[in-house]
């Protein structure tokens, strides 16, 4: 488990008013909720958040946050669960943080880590992955950095399954048995799917230009 501490401020004001002028100013508005406190609108430096979060768990880094209040301070446990961004600049203009109860288990995204080399590879074979990140459901101490997908033994035409993980005990997976996690696609395979991507392009801007 992974943990910082972020220092933020309650805001008195909310509002989209008053969310601009906190962008402004050079910080982010933000919410903490969780089921035992009620929602706290905060004030976060970002620079501090991203420091904060600059660990081998990244997003899922837990949180000890200690909210400062006219001169009275909270501490809570959060993870960061949703970055909201603005769609011209990409740039992140809210954060929402969930309570972290030690005791409750809670539902979590966690990146894959694709580890080995796969024989289909170096025999001409594309390693697809088509799940980046795996959801899992755990006790906030238990999460892992990442969830490691070994493909050293993937020829052309393998796959690795969600029912293919091994993983320690208390963590439970959130997807289908059957879905896929990573394949080794054959060159041909790859070759008719960029194919059929460039007609499908072409066809649809025949289309706009008509």
């Amino acid at each position: 488990m992974a943990q910082s501490t972020l220092t933020v401020i309650r805001r008195k004001e909310v509002g989209k008013s008053a969310a601009r002028k906190i962008r402004r100013q050079g910080a982010i508005p933000a919410i903490f909720y969780g089921k035992e406190t009620e929602p706290i609108p905060l004030i976060v430096n970002l620079n501090e958040l991203k420091q904060a979060l600059s660990t081998e768990a990244g997003e899922n880094t837990i949180l000890e946050l200690h909210i400062k209040d006219n001169g009275e301070e909270i501490t809570k446990l959060a993870l960061l669960k949703d970055i909201q961004f603005d769609y011209l600049t990409n740039k992140p203009i809210h954060f929402d943080f969930q309570e972290v109860l030690l005791r409750e288990k809670i539902s979590v995204k966690v990146p894959v880590k694709i580890v080995g080399k796969a024989p289909g590879v170096k025999e001409g074979g594309i390693l697809e992955e088509i799940l980046r990140e795996i959801e899992i459901e755990c006790f906030p101490t238990d999460i892992p950095n990442s969830i490691e997908v070994d493909v050293s033994q993937l020829g052309i035409g393998d796959s690795i399954h969600i029912r293919d993980l091994s993983l320690p005990e208390g963590i439970t997976v959130l997807h289908e048995p059957d879905e896929t996690i990573v394949t080794i696609l054959s060159p041909a395979v790859e070759a008719i799917a960029e194919t059929e991507a460039t007609e499908s392009e072409t066809t649809t801007k025949e289309g706009e230009e008509k």
